[in-house]
């Protein structure tokens, strides 16, 4: 009896030593990845046959601390009005969620990769042309304007052995809408809208709720007191803060060099609030750093000699820049710098400043430079990865398991 009581507690302990190994290596898996840079980030090179109007070839990645660099898709545009349309604000077709990147390769299917797999996991066609792509991260939702519609794309769970994608492409709203940004719960969509018949190319801010079926214009696509057909509203970017308060839109009139500033309205109380002044020179994307904070780049080096930006500190060079949205004050990153142009800030969950920095010129958009990877945390900038060819699209991803 006595032997047999000791087999048990012998086998009761190895069964609890081999428990224990399986919780710790768990522990210390979970530990050194959470201390791993992870960015993923679409980079392009030219066509090396000058003689072809197409044929430009993106490449996404996505690379770590540790060296590990993995390609995720690669493809070529087909022909000149693909390659025309990556050649403009090409960031809008890629984003990047917690687990997968969507993006589109030919403006008429909508594709998404798992980042662990490396493997593609989705693929829809539509009717119209893909114009737009955004994510709402939390949710792994990403919402995507086409040159008819808006679609929200979204993770569905299998009943029982169905063999149904995991994925659903849902039509959410009729028109033609740019730069869509999802709320995080998932119930509103922010985007500018161009359905003036008098001129298609003016751009008007509205509010689609999702949980209603409603569309609201937050302002006009005028600015001013001129005619549409002699001046009107562009947009380059929006965003909406973590509790639906705040929306923000980079934009500018038609004018040409456009004079790029924030705007940015309180969905709660329906107020307005024009940084024209203290926000020009503003380079889309910006990053809501907390519910009442907004970070983007502000100054841009080729725009000596256009106009008067006597308002703007240091204004020829690209910084980070945080804007209060209640006081109106504006405060400059002094951290970076001064030899490096910082574009294209990410604020990350560990608090650091991500950013890009290139031999950047605003008026040649489809010239490609190489690109630098910088964090800056802690007072310290510290390059993390330097690409050969100019990059397009870039994320950081907060956790992949």
């Amino acid at each position: 009896m006595r032997l047999d009581n000791k087999v048990v507690i012998k086998k009761l302990l190895f069964a609890g030593l081999i428990l224990f190994a399986i919780v710790l290596l768990g522990f210390l898996y979970a530990y050194f990845q959470s201390g791993i840079e992870k960015i993923g980030y679409v980079k392009v090179l030219n066509n090396k046959n000058q003689d072809l109007l197409y044929g430009r070839e993106f490449e996404g990645r996505l690379v770590d601390s540790r060296g590990n660099d993995h390609l995720l898709f690669k493809f070529k545009t087909t022909d000149a009005e693909v390659d025309k349309n990556f050649t403009l604000f090409p960031r809008r077709f890629f984003a990047w969620g917690k687990n997968y990147v969507a993006y589109t390769q030919n403006l008429k299917e909508v594709i998404l990769v798992d980042y662990k797999t490396r493997k593609e996991v989705f693929r829809q066609g539509l009717n119209e042309r893909i114009e737009f792509i955004n994510v709402n991260r939390e949710k792994e939702e990403f919402v995507i304007a086409t040159e008819k519609a808006l679609y929200v794309l979204k993770y569905q769970k299998k009943q029982g052995n169905e063999k149904k994608s995991l994925f659903i492409l849902e039509r959410v709203a009729e028109g033609k809408f740019c730069w869509p940004s999802l709320s995080c719960d998932s119930r509103y969509i922010v985007c500018g809208e161009n359905n003036n018949k008098e001129n298609y190319s003016a751009t008007s801010f509205v509010l689609i709720d999702l949980q209603s079926n409603t569309k609201k214009k937050i302002f006009s696509e005028k600015i001013g007191n001129l005619p549409l057909t002699q001046d009107y509203r562009l947009i380059f970017s929006t965003a909406i803060s973590e509790d639906n308060k705040w929306a923000v839109i980079s934009t500018s009139s038609s004018a040409s060099p456009p004079y790029v500033y924030l705007v940015a309205v309180n969905l709660k109380s329906g107020a307005v609030r024009e940084f024209s002044k203290n926000t020009g020179l503003c380079n889309s994307p910006g990053f809501f750093i907390s519910n009442d904070k907004y970070m983007f780049a502000q100054g841009e080096p080729e725009y000596k000699g256009f106009g008067d930006y006597s308002s703007i500190i240091d204004p020829f060079r690209s910084k980070p820049v945080i804007l209060d949205l209640n006081t109106g004050k504006l405060e400059i990153v002094n951290d970076v710098p001064k030899d490096i142009n910082a574009y294209w800030p990410i604020y990350g969950n560990n608090k650091a400043i991500y950013f890009i920095d290139r031999n950047y010129q605003s008026f040649v958009p489809n010239k490609i430079f190489d690109t630098n990877i910088y964090r800056l945390k802690n007072k310290k900038v510290e390059l993390l990865f330097q690409i050969k060819g100019g990059i397009v699209s870039y994320d950081v991803i907060s956790s992949i398991h």
